[in-house]
This record gives structure tokens, C-alpha cells and sequence, in this order.
């Protein structure tokens, strides 16, 4: 996007702005509300941060010393069993020359042979075979002959019982110290767990007149949304005072045609249509038309209004009621987006101007949202995270920029469509979904023959996209590998697959099949769902046996693991995946946890009631959860995980507690059963004591998603 401090039209300085009283050209222009304390809002983000930093600090100490209190237990239990090993080694290898030298003193009192060794050594060595120990004794000196081996031997013997005592008793203590060690750790463990929860809690309590994080985000969001209107009253202020007479939009759309003293607006050696350009004491000055001028200042008063799917005003609006708001009279906007597209004359990205309308979506999932432009990259829309009319940045899903002033385009602008029709979608609305297939879905391999690997969405320099633009599943070579539903084939060998099975669906989908070892089918021939079509392999860019299988709708890679369950695929606020939603788009609940910010604003309501009830906040070990999470949890408890891309996790609306909660019939679970209803939470019945996943722990905002 081009901002106006890239072509050199500076705004005035912030002194000049305040010293001009009234715009009587401009009279329309809105005035600003009284500008939030910038040392307020600062001085409560220092505060929270330093909460922040004396937590992960507090964190550290913690973790560090419940480390080495299970490394020590670790490292006393290993020196245990050393001990013991030893003892028992040294043990049977005394009592083995304790055997003998019995015999052997045993043959020597037989044969009269005297012996030197004391009267006590020789009863412990012949009590297992002599009654007369008196008679034993009289004979000692015969043993003097037995020879100095014997006599080593016996020595070694006594050696070796000794040290099997001493090692048998610090294997003990050291067992001991393990056992303290580990129970110091386990202590130490649910310390921190519940150390995290109160820090959490005291940090919201010491902000009460921000509500915490949340609320010290509204504040910064007020601040962006006065900075850029400042910015805009800053640029109006210049052509008051260069005494711009405004233009109308019908004068600006032939650059050769303008009137003086407008000249063509030029930026990076291209003409920028619909506007123009005055020089002003050596300073270009953009020139926009008046309906734009009027468009982005009423687009400026909307802005704090609520957000509502599918409003248009005047206390709520949704993103395409704000635009169709902003621009009438001029422009009459369609009802839907997709409608939208086709009837206003798009422009290059980098030549947004503000007033622009900037659709975002993509060629799979349609459009999906719509801002008025402004400098700086930022837009000014209706945001459904923030739950109003705010400013903010140009997502990256920015699809095109129409300039109603210019009219219709020349050529027919074909919107990009999903399945349903991108006409279905509503702007903002949670969980649009579409298919695009008719009959049943299958997996491409037989459950029990595969393992989920690398996800989709990943990034890495191993793909030429910059992403992984699929699923992978490892297998053993020749697998069978199956059409997933039916439809017409096409066999390829591009060098990055190897041998690829290319499905078309119908509609715009297509499945791909890559790396195959084999390929049972032709070019034309048409599968049904289960059928098989080759064989795993490891052909093309490939690190070992594996099956890369991708959906692709209109020639755009989606996540291929909604499919694989339902046979369509689902799409979220804005029109990010199942565990896809930037962290941009959800709001903090504490101890690192993020929720679609309506479920936030709910769950900390329902915290504050617990702490209330229970004189701590809730305990929570899981919230958003991001699809490669859902893939290696999935990965590890395939039975008790949902599919990867369907877990309501992935949408921002489900958490999983502890703190009592995480059992049936305490009273933390009956109180959370009989009052977090009233804060917009539940306990779904598959989860419930004799469902058919029992989970007293999960816990659902609102109506869960369904694909």
C-alpha cells in the first residue's frame, strides 16, 4: 500500500494542525474525542509488563529447582542401583570363598594340620560342617600349612562382606534421599502450577480500572484509531490551507484532462488514476476527490460504533456495513461482498489511496472482509475481534482494491467463489461452511497403516511455496493408497512428486497424491471413494516412505484434514482454518492462554465469579490450541483427540480446567456445572459422566462450531 510519505507529501506538524481553529471547506471533518492519556496507558503497560517479567522470573527459579530435584532423585536412585549390583556381586563372590575355605579348613582338621587363624575365624568358617568347635580350636596351628592362596582368599572373603554392607546401607540412604528428592519435585510442581494462577490473578486485580490486558488493549486501540485520524484531520489541514478547491471524482478519472492546476499523481514512475497532484511552494500535494473526502470522514465518525455480523448502523455494523455506510450517497454498495468485486474498477495494491475499499479473501474461500483504506497500511473497518468499528492494519489476506470513483471496470472482475457460493458468506460470520464435493469421503490409506507427519501450513525453505502445501502421512513402501472420493484422473511426474495422482472433483476441488512408489490407474479413468490408485513410496523430494496428499479448491492448497472428517471443510471469523487464527485475532485470558476475544471477555467474567466462590481464579491447562498442537497431541492419543483442524480448541472456544474441576463430583465441577452456564459456558454431554468421552475437565463457550 502507498503512503503518503513515500511521494514526499509529508502531513503538517501536529503544531500546525492545533493552531488551525476550523476547516471551513472541510466542515464535514470529524472532531476527535478527548485523547486518552498517553502517560496512562503507558504507565499501565510498564505495570503489566514488569507483573509479567516478575512471573517468568518467578517461572525460571521454579523450573530450574524441580529440574534438579529430579535429576538428583534420578542420579540417587541410579547410584542405588549401582550399589546394590555391587553388593550383590561382591556378596556371591563372598560367600563363594567362604564355601571353600570351609572345605578346604575342613580337609586340613581331617588330615591334623595345624593353623595360625583365630579361634573366632574358625568358627565361622566350619560351623556349617563341625559340631566340636573346642576340638576346632585346639588344632589352629595345622592351618599354617594350608598355604598363603587359602589364606588370601579368606581374606577377600571378609573383605567382600564388609563391603556388601556398606554398600547395601548407602544404597539405602541413598534411596532415601531419592525418595525426599521426588517428593520435594511432585510438591514443587503443583507449587508452580498454582503460583502461576495466583500471579494471574493478582495482576487483575492490581488493574482493576483497565480489566487487565484486555482492557489495556482497548486503550492502545483508542490511541491507534486518534493517531490516524489525526493523521487524516493533519492532510485535510494542507489542502485548507493551500486553499484546494476538492474535485469532483467525474474530473480526476482522465489524467490528460485534468484542470488546472491539477497535474497526474505520480508514484513509482506510474500514474495513479482518480487522483491528482498540486504543487504548493515546491511540495506535491495529493488532490482526492470530494466523494472520497466525504467517504473516509464519515467512515472516521463510525468509528467506536459495535460490531454486529450483519448490521448496518447506526449503534452496530458489520464490515460491509460500514463501507456500504461510509460511501453512500455515492456509491451504493451491493449487499455482498462478492457482489461488490465485480461492479468498482480495481487497482494495483502498492496504489491503494485512502478511501479505497480493500477486499480480503483468497480464490478458496471467497471474500471474506472489506476496510476503507487509509495511509500508514492501515484500513478502517469493522473488526469482529475487537469487537467494534476500529482501525487497523491491512491483513495480509488482502485480495484486491477497488476505487469506486472510477466506476465500473472496463472488463468483466470475476469474484473468486467457494462451493456454497462466496455470496453465502457473511462478513465476519464464525464457522462458514462450504463443500464443494457430492458422495462419500474416504481416507487415502487404510486406518492402522499410516502415521500423521508433517502438517499443513509449515514453513520451511524445504518448499518452493515457502510452506507445506499438504499432508503428509508415513507408511511402509507400497501401501495402498486409495481415492479419498470420486472423480476423473490425471497421472503427472513434475520432479518435485516423483509419480503424482492428480484427482478433479468437480466444482473446483482437486485431491493430489505425490511420491508414489506406483500408479494403478491412467490418464481419463474415473475412481470412486476407497478405490485404490497407487501405492506409497518415496519418489521425487522425499526424506523416506510417505503418502503427500492435498486438497486444493480453484488451485488454492487448503487443510486437507477437515475434509478427511466431514467431506467439507469450515472456515472461522475473517476466513482463517480451524487452528489457523493469527494470535492477532484473539484476546489473552492469562498464563500464556488466548480465546476468540468474545470467550475471553466471558471466561474472565466467569473467573472472577470462581475466585469469588472460591478464593482463587480458575485453573486452566489448555485453551486456542494451533493445528500442528492438534496434530502431535492427535498424534499421541489418537483415541481420546480430536481430528486434527476439528477440535473446537482450533476455533478459540474451549478450555480444559484444573483446580478441581478436572473431576466428577467435586466441588469445584458442581459449581462450574450450575453456574458457568449463566457466563455463556458448558459442559457438552459427550463429555458428561457416562458420555461417550468422559472429560469433566472441557469446557465449551457458546454454540460449538460445527463443520
Amino acid at each position: 500500500m502507498v503512503l503518503g510519505n513515500r511521494r514526499g507529501l509529508r502531513f503538517a506538524a501536529l503544531g500546525t494542525l492545533l493552531a488551525v481553529v476550523s476547516l471551513p471547506a472541510y466542515a464535514d471533518t470529524p472532531t476527535p474525542p478527548p485523547p486518552a492519556s498517553v502517560t496512562d496507558v503507558k504507565r499501565s503497560l510498564e505495570q503489566l509488563q514488569a507483573e509479567a517479567a516478575a512471573l517468568q522470573a518467578e517461572f525460571a527459579k521454579a523450573t530450574i529447582a524441580y529440574t534438579n530435584a529430579l535429576k538428583a532423585a534420578e542420579r540417587a536412585e541410579a547410584a542405588a542401583k549401582k550399589a546394590e549390583a555391587s553388593a550383590a556381586t561382591v556378596g556371591g563372590r563372598a560367600d563363594e570363598e567362604r564355601r571353600r575355605l570351609g572345605v578346604i579348613t575342613a580337609q586340613a582338621y581331617q588330615l591334623g594340620i595345624p593353623t595360625t587363624l583365630g579361634a573366632e575365624s574358625m568358627i565361622w568358617s566350619l560351623s556349617p560342617v563341625a559340631e566340636n568347635l573346642q576340638e576346632i580350636a585346639d588344632r589352629q596351628t595345622a592351618i599354617q600349612q594350608l598355604g598363603s592362596t587359602q589364606v588370601s582368599q579368606y581374606n577377600k572373603a571378609m573383605n567382600a562382606g564388609n563391603d556388601a554392607a556398606k554398600a547395601k546401607a548407602e544404597a539405602a540412604g541413598k534411596r532415601a534421599d531419592a525418595q525426599l528428592a521426588a517428593g520435594k519435585a511432585t510438591q514443587l510442581g503443583k507449587d508452580v502450577k498454582q503460583k502461576a494462577a495466583d500471579a494471574a490473578a493478582r495482576a487483575m486485580d492490581q488493574l482493576p480500572e483497565l480489566d487487565g490486558a484486555s482492557e489495556l488493549s482497548k486503550q492502545l486501540q483508542l490511541a491507534r484509531n486518534q493517531q490516524a485520524l489525526l493523521r487524516w484531520q493533519a492532510y485535510l489541514t494542507e489542502l485548507s490551507t493551500a486553499k484546494v478547491v476538492l474535485p469532483a471524482a467525474a474530473a480526476l478519472k482522465d489524467p490528460a484532462k485534468l484542470p488546472a492546476p491539477l497535474t497526474p499523481l505520480i508514484d513509482g514512475g506510474q500514474t495513479i488514476p482518480g487522483a491528482a497532484s498540486v504543487l504548493i511552494t515546491g511540495k506535491s500535494l495529493r488532490v482526492l476527490p470530494a466523494e472520497t473526502i466525504k467517504a473516509v470522514n464519515q467512515a472516521f465518525t463510525l468509528v467506536g460504533r459495535g460490531y454486529g455480523v450483519d448490521a448496518g448502523g447506526p449503534a452496530m455494523y458489520g464490515c460491509l456495513g460500514a463501507a456500504r455506510t461510509a460511501w453512500a450517497p455515492y456509491a451504493k454498495l451491493p449487499a455482498t461482498i462478492a457482489k461488490v468485486y465485480p461492479g468498482y474498477q480495481a487497482v494495483p495494491h502498492e496504489q491503494a489511496q485512502p478511501g479505497d475499499l480493500m477486499l480480503m479473501g483468497s480464490k478458496s474461500l471467497g471474500l471474506v472482509h472489506i476496510g476503507i483504506a487509509l495511509d500508514n497500511d492501515e484500513m478502517i473497518a469493522a473488526d469482529e475481534a475487537k469487537g467494534a468499528v476500529v482501525v487497523t492494519p491491512v491483513p495480509e489476506t488482502l485480495y484486491a482494491v477497488l476505487r469506486p470513483t472510477l466506476g465500473a471496470p472496463s472488463k468483466a472482475q470475476v469474484a473468486p467463489a467457494t462451493g456454497s457460493g462466496a455470496e453465502d458468506f457473511r462478513c465476519g460470520n464464525t464457522g462458514t461452511s462450504y463443500s464443494v464435493a457430492s458422495g462419500a469421503w474416504t481416507w487415502p490409506l487404510a486406518d492402522g497403516t499410516y502415521e500423521i507427519g508433517t502438517s499443513f501450513g509449515q514453513s520451511g525453505s524445504l518448499w518452493s511455496s515457502g510452506y507445506h502445501t499438504g499432508q503428509d502421512f508415513p507408511a511402509a513402501l507400497g501401501t495402498p493408497v486409495r481415492a479419498v472420493t470420486s472423480g476423473t484422473v490425471r497421472v503427472e511426474h513434475p520432479p518435485w512428486a516423483g509419480n503424482l495422482v492428480r484427482i478433479d472433483h468437480g466444482g473446483g476441488l482437486e485431491t493430489l497424491y505425490a511420491h508414489l512408489s506406483s500408479v494403478s490407474v491412467t490418464d481419463g479413468q474415473q475412481v470412486k471413494a476407497g478405490q485404490r490408485i497407487g501405492g506409497v513410496g518415496s519418489e521425487g523430494n522425499s526424506t523416506g516412505a510417505h503418502l503427500h496428499f492435498e486438497v486444493r479448491i480453484g488451485g488454492d492448497a487448503v487443510n486437507p484434514m477437515p475434509f478427511l472428517a466431514t467431506g467439507s471443510a469450515t472456515t472461522g471469523w475473517g476466513g482463517f482454518s480451524n487452528g489457523m487464527i493469527p494470535s492477532s485475532k484473539l484476546c489473552a485470558v492469562g498464563n500464556g492462554h488466548m480465546l476468540r476475544c468474545d470467550a475471553a471477555a466471558a471466561y474472565l467474567q466467569l473467573s472472577g465469579a470462581y475466585r469469588a466462590a472460591f478464593g482463587r481464579s480458575l485453573c486452566i491447562t489448555d485453551s486456542y490450541r494451533s493445528y500442528q498442537a492438534q496434530v502431535d497431541l492427535y498424534a499421541r492419543k489418537p483415541s481420546l483427540a480430536a481430528l486434527p483442524g476439528t477440535s473446537n480448541h482450533g476455533w478459540g472456544v474451549a478450555v480444559d480446567l484444573c483446580g478441581g474441576i478436572e473431576k466428577f463430583g467435586t466441588a469445584q465441577y458442581r459449581w462450574m456445572k450450575q453456574q458457568a452456564q449463566a457466563f455463556g459456558w458448558r459442559h457438552p454431554a459427550w463429555a458428561d459422566q457416562g458420555g461417550s468421552r468422559e472429560e469433566p475437565w472441557h469446557w465449551e463457550f457458546g454454540k460449538p462450531v460445527k463443520p
